[in-house]
């Protein structure tokens, strides 16, 4: 899957990738530990989606990554618990088809990706200040 990919680190750090492969076994099956849904893509519009860490990692025991967790909240996504860091991808329908087929992130995508990881971060040490810390 070639494209932009924005990657945030379980210190919250943002960064965007060229070029993100899928990890996948021989069968095609994704190996990532989980793939979900943050914005549908539709109507000629595209979306979003998260993947998590390969399954490998699991075994580390990867720790709960909470910026990543609000991104994916603040962007409409499913509230969950994030272990690891989280891969975002772009998805787009496929003419014809009905099918959500992964891409890279528009530009648009990415300016929202990075204004959202903004502002959590910015919630997060106004919060940590009010408490304190």
């Amino acid at each position: 899957m070639a494209g932009i990919h924005a990657v945030i680190h379980c210190d919250g750090h943002l960064e965007f990738r060229d070029g993100i492969p899928d990890p996948v076994d021989q069968g095609g099956r994704s190996l990532h530990a989980d793939t979900f849904i943050i914005q549908r893509a539709g109507w000629g519009g595209p979306g979003l989606h998260g993947d998590t860490g390969p399954v490998s990692d699991l075994a580390a025991a990867s720790p709960f990554n909470g910026t990543a967790a609000s991104v994916v909240s603040a962007l409409g996504g499913p509230v969950q618990s994030i272990l690891g860091s989280l891969v975002i991808g772009g998805d787009h329908d496929q003419p014809g088809h009905g099918e959500t087929v992964p891409c890279g992130l528009t530009t648009a995508q990415q300016h929202l990706i990075q204004d959202v990881h903004r502002a959590v971060l910015r919630s997060a040490g106004a919060d940590r200040h009010a408490n304190g810390g």
